[in-house]
């Protein structure tokens, strides 16, 4: 049986409202004790708790803290194992390492930073200092804990679809002026790179990385800004190349037989590789009916598909004629906020039990999240240049 955790929420703003409060009075998280709130102000705080005390009938009630006073009350309280930062992003990268000082584990908001410098120095700092000490970070990228998007990643492994031969990456989202995510001041003039690009692009760059059995190196993007109300950017395309996996053509040359030989080609003959597009876009127009968000995965010998479709997931694959692929079907709700918490609690209580962390719930690690940033800061930054993935990440 899972050990009880006792976990504080830090920022008590809409997304943890909306998403991490209903999440953490599921049953599947009642070994999570919401023990403690805190905000900079009282009243935010006070509406998270009060919202706490309702939805659970009465049978959570954490404390109110707010201000500086009251986080040193968090960081100082021996009884909370786990802190969830919930809050804007340049606030939430200071906050990780006052946390992870003081002894607690930490469960951040993507996007883990507001640039792969910052993001970098920040992952670093936690393998080199805080990992050895048993201390846990993770990322609350909930793409990374959906169990659809690791049941697509299989299936594009499969042996019997073969090699990837190109893929799509499209999302599409409309952001009304003055609309309920858009009305924060960290968002409606944001002082780190790309805006709403960014804090949501992570998601979908977390996709790319989750499903692609190799994922982009070399990024050519243009980024523009169409809705002038919200800046910097609100649109990037791009083409993703992968050099590595550059091979010969695929199958036997075709039995036919031309008038001259294939060396004769004008510009010879092409190579195989797996290159993508990538369209993220938040410069729609406010449509009844969206395109699906979602990638579009081309083997050898069948597609896979993982989209969003009525905001669940829909799971196919295609097989081509001939083929060995077996089609499959299947739908699935959006659990990733659940299951980041799930993880996280889980982590927690297996090391106040003596025990090792299961490698196979070790989602949300800061290293892969940095890969995510660095593929939006590519895409922000490329202006039709081929930006290198491993440079970028590296810093060299």
């Amino acid at each position: 049986m899972t050990s009880t955790v006792n976990i504080a929420i830090l920022g008590s703003g809409l997304f943890a409202l909306h998403a991490y409060l209903p999440n953490l009075l599921t049953p599947e998280n009642k070994h999570i004790n919401l023990h403690t709130v805190w905000s900079r102000s009282e009243s935010s705080a006070q509406k998270l708790v009060d919202a706490a005390k309702e939805k659970s009938g009465g049978s959570v009630s954490p404390r109110l803290t707010f201000g500086d006073d009251g986080l040193e009350t968090v960081l100082n309280d021996k009884e909370i194992q786990g802190v969830m930062l919930v809050l804007p992003i340049r606030t939430q990268m200071d906050l990780v390492f006052k946390c992870l000082k003081a002894g607690k584990h930490v469960l951040s908001e993507k996007p883990i930073g507001t640039d792969v410098a910052a993001a970098r120095e920040l992952v670093d700092e936690y393998e080199k200092t805080y990992k050895p000490k048993g201390l846990i970070w993770r990322v609350a990228e909930d793409v990374d804990h959906e169990p659809m998007v690791h049941k697509a990643a299989e299936k594009v492994r499969d042996p019997a679809l073969g090699p990837v031969l190109y893929w799509s990456m499209e999302a599409h989202g409309y952001i009304e002026d003055a609309s309920m995510y858009h009305a924060t001041e960290w968002r409606t003039i944001p002082d780190y790179q790309g805006g709403f690009l960014l804090d949501g692009g992570v998601h979908d760059a977390a996709l790319i990385r989750l499903v692609l059995p190799n994922p982009p190196e070399q990024i050519i993007s243009s980024a523009n800004l169409h809705r002038n109300h919200i800046p910097p950017h609100d649109i990037v395309q791009a083409i993703a190349l992968s050099p590595s996996t550059e091979t010969e053509a695929h199958g036997p040359a075709s039995k036919l037989k031309g008038i001259r030989g294939r060396d004769e080609i004008p510009g010879g003959i092409g190579r195989s590789s797996s290159t993508g597009t990538i369209v993220f876009s938040f410069a729609i127009a406010d449509l009844d009916s969206k395109p699906p968000k979602g990638i579009i995965v081309n083997c050898l010998n069948g597609t896979v598909r993982l989209q969003m479709v009525a905001g669940n997931w829909k799971l196919e694959v295609q097989p081509g004629k001939g083929t060995n692929v077996k089609p499959f079907t299947e739908e699935g709700k959006r659990v990733g906020v659940r299951e980041e918490c799930a993880y996280f609690a889980r982590a927690i209580a297996a090391l106040k039990d003596g025990q090792q962390v299961d490698e196979k719930e070790s989602r949300g690690n800061p290293r892969h999240m940095l890969w995510d940033v660095a593929l939006i800061e590519a895409l922000l930054t490329s202006n039709g240049e081929k930006v290198d993935m491993q440079k970028l990440l590296s810093g060299k």
